[in-house]
């Protein structure tokens, strides 16, 4: 098989147990040869070839490219510590931010490797990689929510314009991934977890990190919960018919109303109706309004869907009132998502569903539009700059998201980690005026698909303009919408981060 450096990209979630290597053994004095070690990656084994000479120096580190990482990013986080192996001698070396689990499973292959060539991995400076247990919660049939008789139906049109018939009331309900509860928290409260049978998975674990913020206030719901997908995968089928909730919301992100269509028809069948959600939605400025009052039929909660209603509309009334979109004189702005300094990940432009419709609410001039709005491909959607565009257009502002600031990942005994910003070690880009200025943030990813959506709008309109919006402080704003209509505070969450060096 041919050995060459991997590619593969890892997705910042748990880490793997010890990474498959086991503790070194005393020895003999190292033998020249190619060894072979493995380690656990993110899919599956990792494995690596290490060739030493007679006197234990390492000649080179290879990774196998017979393996299941999901392929990108990994390249340049395999190549780089595998060079650095070499190169330092040692097993203490960086990895590349954003792919932890592939540079760790690299280094406890060699380190497996080294071991079997009668190298004590120690001596080198490897630590292995401990995961930290994940306390796990047996389901419990007896938990299970009562099934209420239905006494009536409603009939409503969802996001995708389909005409859905639901009976009534609903006592049991799944959802596409665990943030869509941020809108049902508002209608029902502690009942939104009481009545949540299942929920889909999202890349950063948010079925244990709702678990871990949830649990000890609500109580333990996780007993009567059940996993219904993976994250960005189709719905197990038989994990919803075990659930049997009266309804499965379903929200547009991540291709879940693709995955929903598939099994739309069994569900249908034994009464099981999906209701589509669409958030971000084509229009920013209302698609939590919508999915709102769409809930409140469901849930029977209308009057209570106003009211939170009301406090959106004032938000993005607010904004729309300083009438950024009339200006001359906007900032320019540089959206990036997933972006590290060896990996140059995703933008949007203002016409895109996400952060690119939230910066042109919050008044942005997008460095993207002239490029992404006349592609054929992207229709107006996503894409990667060329670096020599975002260098030439040395925007005013940088904003990132999903490349260090995770989601409702705050906890008391395990605090928030500041994004590391390591994007502007990138060639040229300490001479933007954006990084030279400290006009470089991180946001929540997920915030552009929430229910706090209007934070963030909000957040960078005043940081865009903050002569304009002297007189407003969101974070307060954010904190009373907390107050009055969430179960914690705000918290739970780092939501921005500033560049500070």
């Amino acid at each position: 098989m041919k050995k060459t450096p991997c590619i593969f990209i890892v997705l910042t979630a748990l880490l793997a147990a010890t990474m498959g290597y086991s503790a070194p053994v005393k020895a003999d004095s190292p033998k020249a040869g190619t060894y072979h070690g493995t380690a656990v990656g993110y899919h599956g084994k990792v494995n690596v070839t290490v060739r030493i000479d007679d006197k234990g120096t390492i000649e080179s580190v290879d990774v196998d490219d017979d393996h299941h990482e999901t392929k990108g990013m990994g390249t340049i986080a395999t190549e780089k510590v595998s060079k650095a192996i070499v190169k330092e001698q040692a097993l203490d070396v960086d990895g590349v931010t954003g792919a932890t689990l592939t540079g760790d499973a690299v280094l406890a292959a060699a380190a497996d490797a080294l071991q079997k060539a009668g190298i004590d991995p120690a001596s080198l400076g490897f630590v292995p990689v401990v995961k930290k247990p994940v306390e796990k919660i047996a389901f419990n049939p007896a938990a299970m929510p009562q099934k209420a008789s239905a006494t009536g139906s409603i009939i409503v049109t969802d996001a995708k314009s389909r005409k859905v018939r639901v009976n009534l009331p609903v006592s049991t309900y799944a959802i596409s991934t665990m943030d869509v509860i941020d809108y049902v928290i508002p209608l029902l409260g502690r009942a939104a977890f009481d009545k949540l049978v299942a929920s889909g998975q999202d890349g950063g674990g948010g079925i244990q990190r709702y678990g871990r913020l949830y649990t000890p206030i609500v109580g333990n719901y996780m007993a009567h919960f059940g996993q219904i997908s993976e994250h960005n995968a189709p719905f197990d089928l038989e994990m919803i018919l075990a659930r049997n909730p009266d309804v499965l919301i379903v929200n547009s992100a991540m291709s879940a109303h693709r995955h929903a269509k598939i099994i739309e028809a069994q569900l249908s069948q034994v009464g099981i109706p999906i209701v589509m959600i669409d958030v971000p939605g084509k229009s920013m400025t209302t698609a939590a309004q919508n999915t709102l009052e769409l809930l409140g039929k469901i849930f029977q909660k209308e009057e209570r869907a106003a009211k939170v209603v009301t406090f959106l509309d004032k938000q993005y009334a607010m904004i729309a009132s300083k009438k950024l979109d009339q200006r001359t004189d906007k900032p320019t702005v540089y959206y990036e998502k997933s972006g590290y300094s060896e990996v140059f990940g995703h933008t949007q432009s203002s016409k895109r569903t996400g952060w690119g419709t939230l910066i042109a609410v919050a008044g942005g001039d997008n460095i993207a539009d002239p490029f992404l709005l006349s592609t054929s491909g992207g229709k107006g959607g996503s894409g990667t700059l060329d670096p020599e565009i975002v260098l030439q257009a040395d925007p005013d502002f940088i904003m990132l998201s999903g490349s260090g600031a995770g989601w409702m990942n705050n906890f008391p005994d395990d605090p928030a980690k500041t994004p590391a910003f390591d994007i502007i070690n990138r060639t040229g880009w300490k001479n933007l005026n954006a990084v030279k200025k400290r006009n470089i943030y991180e946001l929540a990813h997920s915030m552009n698909r929430s229910i706090y959506s209007f934070y963030a709008c909000l957040k960078m309109a005043s940081i865009f303009y903050p002569d304009e919006f002297s007189g407003v402080n969101p974070d307060a704003v954010l904190d009373e919408f907390f107050k009055k209509f969430m179960l914690v505070d705000s918290s739970i969450t780092g939501w921005v981060y500033r560049y500070d060096d």
